[in-house]
């Protein structure tokens, strides 16, 4: 069942078998897994079961990197978590993407490709995904469409290849799952519940209890054997940072790993081209069209298409892994005006908010900012309406070519606590996020070598605007993928969780989601999240079937 924390007597406690800590991908997986089991699981949500301004407004930060999104609007803060706001775009990363790679630092994960392999295809149902096949001739027939085809990059001595994502409706989980959830009698999930910090026995060898506050309201805590911190790559670090009542600069950070390698998937533009063929390649590889055409509800292929480099040309010149789209050259001032919009929508305080004296933008401000950038694209956003509704083939449009960067894990890059204080007294998170020179360099040399292989063959055509070569910081994007905060490592000196998602040296404490990634591919990390849940969900069944007891269900108090 879901209650609503606010109605839980102040004081109580609660226990459980599994505590699970957010309610996002990650977390709503092994909910699903253990659902029906007969172990007592307590999901803990600090949002609600939509978006809430007041409860969105403790996502509030400071960026201090790199341009960044605000980290209020970077996250969906309620049931679903970030697959509230996801595109659907799903694919496994790539074999190579686990091993080590002499020419990417902290490079290679403690399990291999083969060890995702059966998880990858149980996501497949979970995701609402067709038919677990990412090749391309599998699919290059089944496009739906004889004005929808693959560009020919085959030949023995191809340096790029096509690379296939399946495209989810995409599922919202908190909606999709929800009824699932409360209807199993063994979850008890507790919304409005804001965890603020961890409690471990007197050498932090194990977490006890879970301290959970509410918005003007009680506070509780939760007791478990198997604690699961599944609140994304930003708050995961943030959490465990709290956590310093035994361990002083934070529970499992005795190495000074917790909240390095701070990673984003880093999108960079290059020249202005156009298809030689545009009626046949750009429903495919136009990532705006597809998008666009899938918020307005019209039908699309159920794939999408990106170009990649081979693992052999990565090798050769020392590249990390990246794909390349198109991209709509109206798309970019469009999608700002959609963006202003959600903000409003996600941020707009209600009068209540000064009385929690949370830290966010007033109405005022808001309008001030988002208003007048809505109203300045319009012609953009109705360009991009028509364009995506009507889609007239025989309109020559102009494209920018999007490079998705694999980012080289950086140390330097980091979460951290602000001195800024939340609503509940706790400290605020500090993002610095970074780039290295190579990054740069190879986002460069990547461009360069596509361009000159995609008109080699005659796929593209020269538009005469050519970008500046030169990448300044302000010229670099991002796709709201939080990683690498608690990365996965065998050894403790090198990794915040072992390859079982356990942080090290904490018994009962395991970490869900995308913070644990080694490295992070250049595909979208929904997927691989979902896998690496279900592989826990099966971990922690085996461990409690192996302690063979039951304890008593959670004694729960409410007032009314």
């Amino acid at each position: 069942m879901l209650r609503d924390a606010r109605h839980v007597l102040h004081g109580t406690h609660v226990d459980c078998d599994v505590c699970v800590i957010g309610g996002g991908a990650a977390g709503l997986t092994i909910l699903r897994e253990l659902a029906g089991s007969p172990h007592s699981v307590v999901l803990l949500e600090g949002g609600g079961l939509e978006a809430d301004g007041i409860s969105q407004a403790l996502y509030a930060g400071r960026s201090v990197g790199l341009p960044y999104e605000r980290l209020t609007t970077a996250r969906s803060r309620y049931l679903g978590g970030s697959t509230n706001c996801w595109g659907g775009f799903s694919r496994p990363l790539e074999p190579n993407d686990f091993q080590h790679r002499p020419w990417i630092p902290h490079s290679g994960w403690p399990l291999g490709r083969d060890g995702l392999e059966p998880f990858y295809e149980r996501a497949q149902g979970i995701l609402g995904l067709g038919p677990y096949n990412y090749d391309n001739g599998f699919w290059s027939g089944r496009t739906g469409s004889a004005h929808a085809a693959l560009l020919p990059l085959d030949g023995e001595d191809a340096a790029f290849e096509n690379r296939v994502a399946q495209l989810s409706p995409p599922i919202r989980m908190g909606e999709a799952y929800r009824a699932d959830i409360g209807r199993a009698a063994n979850i008890t999930g507790f919304l409005n519940a804001n965890v603020t910090e961890l409690d471990t026995n007197a050498d932090a060898s194990a977490v006890e209890r879970v301290r959970v506050s509410t918005l003007g309201g009680p506070s509780f805590t939760v007791g478990a054997r198997i604690f699961v911190l599944c609140c994304g790559g930003i708050e995961n670090a943030r959490l465990l940072l709290l956590s310093n009542r035994v361990q002083a600069a934070g529970l499992g950070n005795g190495q000074d790993l917790v909240g390095r390698c701070f990673a984003d998937h880093p999108r960079f533009k290059s020249s202005v081209v156009r298809l030689a063929d545009q009626r046949r390649h750009r429903p495919l590889y136009d990532v705006s069209l597809c998008l666009s055409r899938r918020r307005l509800k019209l039908p699309h292929p159920s794939i999408a298409l990106a170009v990649a480099p081979t693992a052999a040309l990565q090798e050769r010149r020392g590249l990390p892994n990246s794909r390349t789209y198109l991209v709509a050259s109206y798309h970019a001032k469009a999608l700002d005006a959609f963006k202003a919009v959600n903000e409003l929508r996600l941020l707009l305080p209600r009068s209540r908010c000064t009385r929690f004296g949370l830290p966010v933008e007033n109405a005022a401000s808001l309008l001030r900012d988002a208003a007048p950038r809505v109203l300045k694209r319009l012609p953009q956003l109705a360009h991009a309406l028509f364009d995506s509704a009507v889609h007239p083939g025989w309109w020559p449009r102009a494209f920018t070519m999007e490079t998705v960067l694999e980012p080289i894990p950086n140390p330097d890059s980091r979460v951290t606590l602000d001195t800024d204080r939340d609503a509940f007294g706790r400290n605020l998170p500090q993002v610095d996020w970074r780039l290295t020179a190579r990054d740069l360099d190879a986002a460069a040399e990547t461009q360069a070598l596509l361009r000159a292989e995609l008109s080699r063959r005659g796929l593209i055509l020269p538009d005469g605007r050519h970008g500046s070569d030169s990448i300044a910081p302000t010229d670099i994007g991002w796709c709201w993928h939080h990683m690498g905060t608690t990365r996965m490592h065998e050894s403790p000196r090198q990794g915040v969780v072992d390859a079982e998602g356990r942080l090290h040296g904490v018994g009962n404490l395991y970490i869900g989601g995308s913070s644990v990634f080694p490295t992070m591919g250049s595909d979208h990390p929904t997927m691989t999240i979902v896998a690496l849940a279900l592989r826990l969900s099966d971990r922690i069944a085996g461990l409690l079937q192996d302690q063979r007891a039951t304890p008593p269900p959670p004694a729960i108090a409410a007032s009314g």
